[in-house]
């Protein structure tokens, strides 16, 4: 019988209960060898929870890899490696049903292909996300218990570290945080300090420049006046801003603060006034948002609106790092929104247009597809012949030991290691078909390209401000501009497009950036 194994391990499950991926994977190799399965693949997710199967890159692979009927089971070493979650597990095993491919446990030694062996998953299934949901539980029981003792529940902060798990002051990194306060409390917004601290050459805690956001984190975090608080946010994946949670904890910590208390209710006042100030009116929309990039440091660019002497409000966009984060990261190199969007507009008309554009954007985009592909499909190659080759040894191997010629400890290490490298070949080439099949590296096709673009170009001018936005971003990679030190030079230089040519025809091109023309 051809079997796939699967293995997982957690980073947390190796540290503390030792269920290390080679330890797991000889289990299964010997189970196999006793029942003389033939193993097709190892498919391995190191270091990754099995909360839920995003994020698992090897069993999102082994799904795919069921359509093509390349193995007639999986095994693996308990159900729990599987899936933690019961909805996970029964879709895992439904799909594995739909393709006729059987499941084992060999710790637990169910036959899924019985109707008690379904029964018996399905229930250590649910077992197996109880024992995770009380694994949670408990640890979310353990730093309540500490933070309600006013103890640190890790993490890193500006002006402290960690040791012996209590927060001690770094006077370095401590008077940073007090010049924050200084600053703000001195009249300066939170993008003024940013770029203050920026000039003067200071940095986060992860040594990165200060921004609006990092300023602003630092001015309400309660740990610089000698307090603990936590779980103020409930099941903040699945909830987001909705799990606000009125009993969070919010006691004096065991650590020295940095700010006096008097300063902390000075700063929260100010944020407070602030915070109560009149929402702006102004309804104009910026469409080409993130999709310019700053002709100078790259980073998407803003909308910003000005007020010329008439009182008319004029809109630009400008870089967003000296938005967000001074002039001593990137100047702001503003272009008029009016010219940069009516341009924009003007070149994906000229493409619907003259044919004869779009006709040469395709050529070179077709020549670079087919520069791309041909290391690809060479490296593919070469790997088929590695695979042939060792199969062919494999056998040998086997013929030598079944007939005793050597011994046998020999053979089955040899066999091992060319299984170990039969493996990673197979691994690597089911990477390099994937990329192959990708719609970014497929030959685009003129009369489709050209279909889509015109329906593009009816739909947008009719469209609502914030439609015209989603539909200009799923269709530009990004637009790049010319720099000049003069804003009347500042032009549009590149508009590089995106195609993804799927059979909906839905307009929406998402795959594969074409070179600008």
């Amino acid at each position: 019988m051809r079997v796939a194994l699967y293995v997982r391990v957690s980073t947390e499950e190796q540290a503390e209960e030792g269920f290390s991926i080679d330890g797991q994977i000889k289990n299964l190799t010997d189970y196999c060898e006793r029942n003389n399965y033939s193993i097709i693949d190892i498919y391995k997710d190191e270091g990754v929870s099995g909360k839920s199967i995003k994020g698992r890159t090897a069993l999102n692979r082994l799904l795919e890899d069921c359509v093509s009927n390349k193995f007639d089971m999986v095994i693996v070493w308990k159900v729990s490696r599987l899936a933690r979650r019961q909805v996970d597990f029964v879709n895992i095993i439904a799909h594995f049903e739909e393709y006729s491919i059987a499941f084992n446990s060999i710790s637990e030694n169910i036959d899924a292909s019985t109707p008690v062996g379904r029964a018996m998953l399905q229930m250590m299934g649910s077992f197996a996300e109880l024992e995770r949901n009380t694994i949670l539980d408990n640890l979310k029981m353990g730093m309540k218990q500490r933070a309600s003792e006013g103890k640190w529940n890790g993490g890193i902060v500006l002006g402290y570290k960690s040791q012996n798990k209590k927060l001690v002051i770094v006077e370095s990194e401590a008077n940073i945080v007090k010049h924050i306060f200084e600053l703000y409390l001195s009249g300066k917004g939170y993008k003024a300090i940013a770029n203050q601290l920026n000039h003067e050459g200071f940095q986060t805690k992860k040594g990165k420049a200060f921004s609006i956001n990092s300023v602003r984190q630092i001015l309400l975090n309660s740990v610089y006046v000698g307090y603990i608080s936590f779980n103020k946010l409930e099941n903040w994946s699945e909830k987001r801003r909705k799990g606000k949670n009125p009993n969070s904890i919010y006691v004096k910590g065991e650590h020295e603060p940095i700010i006096t208390e008097e300063t902390w209710q000075k700063v929260q006042d100010r944020i407070n006034q602030r915070s109560n100030k009149p929402a702006k009116t102004f309804t104009g929309h910026f469409p080409l948002t993130t999709l310019l990039r700053c002709p100078v440091c790259g980073q998407g660019m803003i909308g910003h609106r000005l007020k010329n002497s008439n009182g008319d409000v004029l809109r630009y966009y400008q870089c967003g790092n000296f938005h967000y984060k001074g002039s001593a990261v990137c100047k702001s190199n503003m272009i008029r929104a009016d010219y940069a969007e009516a341009e924009v507009l003007d070149r994906i008309e000229q493409v619907v247009r003259d044919k004869s554009v779009l006709k040469e954007i395709l050529e070179r985009v077709n020549a670079k597809i087919a520069n791309y592909k041909k290391p690809l499909q060479e490296k593919l190659d070469y790997n088929q012949e590695q695979i042939t080759r060792i199969e062919t040894n494999l056998n040998k191997y086997m013929k030598l030991f079944e007939s005793d010629r050597i011994s046998s400890t020999t053979v089955i290490n040899k066999i091992h290691e060319l299984e170990d490298e039969l493996s990673k070949l197979k691994t690597a080439s089911h990477n390099i078909k994937a990329d192959l099949l990708k719609p970014s590296i497929k030959e685009v096709p003129f009369d489709r390209v050209s279909n889509i673009l015109s329906s593009f170009s009816k739909i947008l001018p009719k469209a609502e401000p914030e439609k015209q936005k989603s539909l200009l971003h799923s269709i530009i990679s990004k637009i790049t501009i010319n720099p000049s030190n003069n804003i009347k030079e500042r032009t549009i230089k590149d508009i590089e497009l995106y195609f993804d040519l799927n059979d909906k025809n839905d307009y929406v091109l998402t795959y594969g950036t074409a070179p600008p023309y």
